[in-house]
């Protein structure tokens, strides 16, 4: 039988919405941290060496209930059904709660810091609420949109800062928190004009689902930090058995290869959205694919990472201004870290859809342990084998990949095409007809 006419247009259309959405979510990544790097660019040159102290610890701090907020909302969204009324109740208490915890975290630091006080809480209390529609965006699969508001937000920021720079206000850490806070305000109004009411909607809070929605998050935020603490466990292993002089190398190096890194959680935070939708819809993804998305990631990070190593003669200067030199043996091994992360990736976030992030971290932290336990060693050999830290932290990836497979495939729908399911039922007669004709939910 020839095929339908159209059917091949609507696949390259499909694959093409698939493309467009993918290069959104890779594009929020450069924007988000591009206009932050910018932001504390202008805060190194303005506020001085104390005030940008402050401003850095600050923003540690707001990072750090950021991430939490993550855990509790952005991916509690993405991954269950956020129009469940039991959901839904559990999603405000969790909003509720993070924006107050941030508030009183802001206000905390401001004190300590001598900062206003209400500019800090002002800025964590509307930070966590942008974040919260940006996660919405995330949600329904709208980087472009999502992209859009960081851009505004970015522009505003900015704008209010460079406005009161010329008009003689003197430049403070309270000022480029008042100027954040704008931009956040602005951000926010852009969301909720551009979102549907539904996603704005209210629900019951008796009776939610937070017990569930807490069990998830929980396992979700501490299998997140992972990485982040298995690379500060490496920096304070190399200054303890070496020297502050080689992690600058080290560290430059992975600054020359941070765009392959940016690409990867891009490319992440589609495919948690991607594969949440899929999950929603009936159309459960099979191991396969996530493994095919493995290969894809792992070249294209290969791809980058090539193209850091061969500019890194004429970049390594502008990154370290010419007072050190970016390590070379690290600089490929950064590489190799980036290509272990992106093949693990895919795997990683259909496991958090399926709701096993209590094993994906018992598998991660296994390898944090294992490649910090190898860095540990070859320092005890040899101070110079510090260079090979991102080898130590990456291959381990491979075999949480492997792990990771394994368990997934057990969980993996039936995706026997339908026709074998018909041509065995007709041959089994017409009671196994009907079953097999009424059991396919969960196919493509």
């Amino acid at each position: 039988m020839s095929p339908r006419p159209g059917g091949a247009g609507r696949g390259l259309g499909r694959a093409g919405r698939l493309l467009s959405s993918a290069g959104g979510a890779v594009t929020v990544q450069f924007v988000t941290a591009g206009g932050s790097l910018v932001v504390q660019a202008l805060a190194a040159r303005t506020l001085g060496a104390d005030g940008f102290g402050a401003y850095a610890l600050l923003l540690s701090v707001l990072v750090m209930i950021t991430a939490l907020q993550t855990s509790f909302v952005g991916d509690t969204l993405t991954v269950f059904d956020r129009f469940e009324p039991r959901i839904r109740g559990a999603l405000l208490l969790s909003v509720a709660g993070t924006v107050a915890a941030g508030t009183l975290a802001g206000a905390a630091v401001a004190v300590g810091l001598g900062v206003a006080v209400p500019a800090g809480a002002a800025l964590f209390a509307l930070w966590l609420l942008n974040e919260t529609g940006r996660r919405i965006f995330t949600a329904r699969g709208e980087f472009w949109r999502l992209a859009a508001n960081d851009c505004c937000y970015v522009a505003v920021t900015l704008g209010t800062l460079a406005g009161a720079l010329a008009l003689d206000v003197p430049a403070s850490v309270d000022l480029l928190l008042g100027a954040m806070s704008v931009g956040c305000a602005v951000s926010i109004a852009l969301a909720v004009l551009r979102l549907p009411k539904r996603e704005l909607a209210p629900a019951p809070l008796r009776g939610s689902a937070l017990r569930e929605v807490l069990g998830f998050a929980w396992w979700r935020s501490v299998q997140a930090a992972i990485r982040p603490s298995a690379l500060l466990a490496a920096r304070f292993l190399i200054v303890a058995f070496s020297s502050t002089a080689l992690l600058a190398g080290i560290e430059a190096a992975r600054l020359l290869l941070a765009p392959a890194l940016t690409l990867i959680n891009g490319a992440g935070g589609f495919l948690l959205s991607h594969f949440a939708k899929a999950e929603r819809e009936g159309r459960p993804v099979a191991t396969r694919r996530a493994l095919r998305a493995s290969a894809v990631l792992g070249a294209v990070a290969l791809a980058v990472s090539a193209a850091g190593v061969l500019l890194a003669g004429p970049l390594g200067p502008v990154v370290t201004g010419g007072s050190f030199e970016v390590d070379g043996t690290a600089l490929i091994g950064w590489g190799v870290y980036a290509v272990c992360v992106a093949c693990t990736l895919p795997l990683a976030m259909l496991a958090t859809v399926r709701k096993e992030s209590r094993t994906v971290f018992m598998i991660r932290a296994t390898e944090a342990l294992t490649g910090l336990a190898a860095l540990a060693a070859l320092l005890v050999a040899g101070e110079g084998n510090a260079v090979y830290a991102p080898y130590c932290l990456g291959i381990g990836g491979l075999v949480s990949s492997a792990l990771l497979w394994r368990m997934l495939r057990r969980g993996d729908p039936d995706q026997r095409p339908r026709r074998r399911d018909a041509d065995a039922a007709a041959s089994s007669g017409p009671a196994d007809a009907l079953a097999a004709g009424t059991g396919t939910a969960g196919r493509p």
